[in-house]
């Protein structure tokens, strides 16, 4: 297994999808370098994409509050995959960054010419939701 392959499939929203699926999604997975300040995303934007940590960490911020620090294997950005919603925090560079960048537009194309793998999301996204759903309910 690849590393990018490797890398997708300990991420949440992946984890449980087949091997065929998780290699689709690995051809359009795209490498991008940040310098430590870079602003890799500003809250507020529209989100176009997630990104997978391969190398260094990101602050990200909220209000210009430091609300998390993520490094390496870490992710952020992964609801813009399947909504066009505003961001919700800034993300940046805390040190030289590199990252895996899967954009919205190349998630959607795979998605309308391989159906399995809309159906394998929903199947795992659906199962987040009712997993969450047990967690409140017993809190």
């Amino acid at each position: 297994m690849s590393a990018t392959l490797d890398s997708l499939a300990k991420v949440p929203l992946f984890q449980d999808l087949p091997k065929k699926s998780l290699e689709r999604i690995e051809k359009f997975a795209r490498p991008r370098n940040f310098q430590a300040g870079d602003t890799i995303f500003k809250e507020g934007e529209e989100g176009v994409g997630f990104f997978l940590i391969t190398d260094g960490s990101v602050n990200v911020e909220r209000n210009g509050q430091n609300i998390a620090t993520i490094g390496a294997g870490g992710f952020f950005g992964e609801m813009a995959l399947l909504d066009n919603h505003r961001r919700s925090a800034t993300v940046k560079a805390a040190a030289p960054t590199a990252c895996l960048a899967l954009m919205r537009s190349d998630f959607l194309a795979e998605m309308r010419n391989n159906p399995d793998l809309a159906l394998e999301m929903l199947t795992v996204m659906s199962r987040r939701v009712r997993e969450l759903d047990e967690r409140l309910s017993h809190s």
